[in-house]
């Protein structure tokens, strides 16, 4: 992996990643409020798993949001094990972004996940996760069946409502992480889940035209019935 960049690389690689301009409307502070309270007071039942096509065993791997870890994901993970998948958290601790220890260590995971598999697998990314998810494909194609981001920023540059925290991290990330391949198509088949209410990144950078549109908040995605039967679904769809 490449040094961590200097400041003035990532400075410019953030005006690649936030747009600066007012162009991408950032989610406003009530937005964030909401998003906030939605943390203690939102947690609905998951869906019924009675009328979902069978997993079947397939191994999926959940890559977790900015600053979160497998313990965020888990009511994701469950669910999808009680569809019949083999869902994997990736290992490797809180998301800090694309340090190079996290660039390597999921590269390593889908790895060790594909032989598991004994094929290619699918990658589920949420926010972060989902441009670091797109990102792996890129260098393992041939490992990935396809991938599903949830509320993950699709187009760039974006706006969000933590971008601070997002700069204080970025000195330790690699320059590796190749933004411009990023808005290439990916090899492989790929779906988009967003919400309008996102309170966190701007929704419309979450997705292009056939992307699924879900109520909700951002930081209770990974438990919200809307997005996780629209999850299985795609999961179970061949094409």
């Amino acid at each position: 992996m490449n040094s961590s960049p200097s400041p003035a690389l990532a400075r410019r690689r953030e005006d690649q990643i936030f747009d600066r301009t007012g162009r991408v409307p950032r989610p406003s502070y009530a937005a964030l409020l909401r998003e906030l309270r939605s943390l203690a007071a939102y947690h609905p039942a998951p869906p019924d798993v009675s009328d979902i096509p069978p997993g079947r065993g397939h191994v999926v791997l959940v890559v977790p949001a900015f600053l979160t870890s497998d313990f965020v994901s888990m009511p994701l993970r469950s669910f999808l094990a009680r569809c019949g998948y083999r869902a994997y958290g990736w290992n490797l601790g809180i998301n800090w972004g694309p340090t190079p220890r996290i660039l390597a260590g999921l590269r390593r995971r889908v790895d060790e996940l594909s032989e598991i598999e004994g094929g290619p697998i699918s990658l589920i990314g949420v926010s972060l996760g989902g441009v670091l998810s797109r990102d792996v494909v890129y260098d393992r194609p041939d490992k990935v069946r396809r991938v599903i981001t949830l509320v993950s920023p699709y187009r760039l540059p974006t706006a969000s409502a933590i971008a601070p925290l997002f700069r204080l991290c970025s000195l330790s990330h690699d320059s590796a992480l190749n933004l411009d391949r990023l808005a290439t198509p990916l090899p492989v088949p790929a779906r988009a889940i967003l919400t309008h209410d996102d309170g966190i990144v701007a929704w419309q950078s979450c997705g292009e035209a056939d992307a699924i549109a879900v109520d909700g908040q951002h930081l209770t995605i990974c438990r919200n019935p809307q997005a996780l039967r629209a999850l299985a679904e795609n999961l179970a769809d061949p094409r």
